[in-house]
This record gives C-alpha cells, sequence and structure tokens, in this order.
C-alpha cells in the first residue's frame, strides 16, 4: 500500500491509519506506539481531527503511546511549538511500565536542535537520567520509543543534517541507554525501515503508516518482549496477520510511523 504524496496529509493516509488501528483492535496487543509525525500539518486543526477521530477508535482497553515528530513540534522546536503540542497531546518526555519492563518516550525534535530551546534539552536529559536510575534497575527491559532515530548504522555516525540526532546529544542519551543496559530504541522519521544496533541494543527504524520513502510499504511493527529477549517483524498493510503466536511473552506492542 502506498499513501497520499508527502505534504497532503489527507485520505488516503487517514485510511491506513484506520486500517493500523483495525489491525490492533483484532490483535489486541500490549499497546499501541505512534512514534511522531501525528500529522503533516500541525497547524491544519482537519488533520488535528482525524488523527483523534481515528485514534478513537482504538479498543480502550489498549493504550495508545503518542510520540512527537517534526511535523508536530518543528526540526527546530519553539518555546511555542511545544506549547501548543502539549496543550493537544500532554506530556512529550514520559515514561510507562508493563510486566517489569520499563518504556521511556522522548520528543526528538528537541535532541535534534535545541538551539531555541536549550533549557529543554536540560530538562530532557534531567529527566532521562532521573527515570532511568529509578526505574531500569528492577525492569526485565528498557525500551525507548522516539522518532528521529539516534544514528543510521553506528554510533560514531557522523552528523548529517536532520537525518537523525547529532553526535554532541547522540553521546549523552547512548551514554545512559549503555548505563543502564537498555534493550533498544525504536524509532520512525524515514518512512521506512533501517536495522542496527549498539552492543546488544537494537536500533530499529521502522516504516510509515503513511507515505514510504523507500522499498518498504506502508505497515507496522509488531514487537513481542519475552523475559530474555525482544523479537519483531514489520508488516506490509497488506499482508497483515490475522492473529500473533506469543511464546510465554510478557506482551506485544504494535508500534506504527
Amino acid at each position: 500500500a502506498r499513501g497520499a504524496a508527502p505534504g497532503d496529509g489527507t485520505f488516503p493516509e487517514t485510511a491506513l491509519y484506520e486500517t493500523a488501528i483495525a489491525a490492533a483492535n483484532r490483535l489486541k496487543p500490549a499497546f499501541v506506539v505512534v512514534t511522531g509525525d501525528l500529522v503533516q500539518d500541525s497547524d491544519n486543526e482537519a488533520q488535528h481531527s482525524e488523527l483523534m477521530r481515528i485514534s478513537a477508535q482504538l479498543d480502550h482497553n489498549i493504550p495508545l503511546y503518542l510520540t512527537t515528530g517534526n511535523c508536530d513540534v518543528g526540526n527546530t522546536p519553539s518555546a511555542e511549538s511545544l506549547r501548543i503540542y502539549r496543550e493537544k497531546f500532554g506530556n512529550d518526555n514520559y515514561s510507562f511500565d508493563f510486566h517489569g519492563s520499563h518504556f521511556i518516550v522522548l520528543n526528538s525534535s528537541i535532541c535534534l536542535d535545541p538551539s531555541e530551546v536549550p533549557e529543554e534539552w536540560d530538562s530532557l536529559v534531567d529527566f532521562v537520567r532521573s527515570d532511568l536510575d529509578a526505574h531500569s534497575p528492577t525492569s526485565k527491559h528498557t525500551i525507548m520509543f522516539m522518532h528521529h532515530p539516534l544514528f543510521a548504522d553506528s554510533a560514531d555516525d557522523p552528523n548529517r543534517d536532520i537525518r537523525y540526532i547529532p553526535r554532541e546529544r547522540r553521546s549523552v542519551l547512548l551514554s545512559q541507554l549503555r548505563k543502564h543496559e537498555a534493550s533498544g530504541v525504536f524509532t520512525g522519521h524515514w518512512h521506512e525501515n533501517h536495522y542496527s544496533s549498539d552492543g546488544d541494543m537494537l536500533m530499529i527504524i521502522s516504516g510509515p503508516v503513511g507515505y514510504p520513502l523507500g522499498d518498504d510499504p506502508s505497515g507496522l511493527r509488531i514487537v513481542k518482549v519475552y523475559d530474555d529477549r525482544i523479537e519483531h517483524e514489520y508488516f506490509g498493510m497488506d499482508d497483515l496477520p490475522n492473529t500473533v503466536e506469543l511464546k510465554s511473552a510478557i506482551g506485544r506492542a504494535s508500534s506504527t510511523h
């Protein structure tokens, strides 16, 4: 499936999101995460209304966790863009727990370029440190969700415009993730799949629910979290499974972008 041209933010992108929500209702994951770019135009109230209308179709017993993307607050977020986002969606940096594992959600636009809001970067780093110090020692897994990837193939990747987090802030986040032996980081932004790692820590970039920019179709990723490992697989919208088999997993999370 291929969505509307980039920039439209309209049908068939809304139809694809409805398909993703319907799949979640059928598969009944532990929770659903949308890894950013909730709308194409953050000033467009019609797009926001459609997002909320379709999101409300998700079974109310399945938590939905939203992640901030550059289309939501800008590649260089401002105090005003952050204020508007938070008024609409609530906290953009937060965490939650499920069955002994800890999950942390970050606003990666602040990590990408905090030049207009340097205090927001300081606050984000303080949050990450205090949150992981408090939760990861007792967690089976620590998993991070955000929109921009930390890197493409290696922690030493050079800076590359808005493709991923610059090294000076990437290193700060990676040091905390390594310290707490995080299991994985799940992101979006590229509109295509890409896989790498940092030691044993998975670095997973998922393709989009909406418009693809690579060879991967519109789709979603199903993640299975076991006590000793994490398994994940990306499915195109035309190939979504009817059921998901679990082998003593703590749960499964459906990750969409």
